[in-house]
């Protein structure tokens, strides 16, 4: 019984840690009520110093107690259900650099608008674009400047694509098929 102690003792965090790994899988599940929509994007980083783990957008009007969201990210595409009605500015993104050990966060300008950021009228999808991060060059003391770009890869039809195994309720499975017909045409 001791022995089983010590090793339940041992694999307590990882335990923890496969938890945590399920809990963030990627589902599109039930819409939390009838005006919501799916925002979604990329970010091509391979000129960044690390991957892309996140992505976090701030509801700026209507005024709200929790006015941020966090986006599911997979291999760059960045994508979040139940987004209701409002003016949107993306802030922050970032990710991991596992040779280095280093976790990185990226800033969008704070004032003005973001060349991703939307405004949501009514209930659909939002893509905001498939961009590129492109390092700016500076003077020797500076450094860690960069810009978005837009690139156009992956395209609209190709995220869409990519979201649909993720689409787990007929409500965002029966959208996205429909503006995947659509772009086909």
């Amino acid at each position: 019984m001791l022995i089983l102690a010590c090793y339940a003792k041992r694999l307590w965090p990882a335990l923890l840690l496969l938890l945590a790994a399920c809990a963030t899988t990627p589902s599109l599940t039930a819409p939390e009520g009838k005006d919501v929509s799916l925002v979604f994007g990329h970010i091509d980083m391979s000129e960044a110093p690390s991957d892309l783990h996140w992505v976090t957008m701030q509801r700026l009007r209507p005024v709200t107690d929790t006015p941020y969201y966090s986006f599911w990210v997979v291999d760059g595409t960045f994508f979040r259900i139940n987004v209701p009605a409002g003016t949107y500015k993306f802030t922050k993104f970032g990710g991991h650099s596992g040779w280095k050990n280093t976790s990185y966060t990226y800033g969008f300008p704070s004032q003005g608008q973001s060349k991703l950021d939307r405004r949501i009228d009514r209930p659909g999808l939002y893509y905001a674009g498939s961009w590129k991060y492109r390092k700016v060059k500076t003077g020797f003391f500076q450094t860690g400047k960069f810009d978005v770009e837009a690139s156009g890869t992956p395209s609209e039809l190709e995220l869409l694509q990519k979201m649909l195994p993720y689409a787990d309720h007929p409500h965002w499975k029966q959208m996205i098929e429909q503006r995947i017909r659509e772009l086909k045409k």
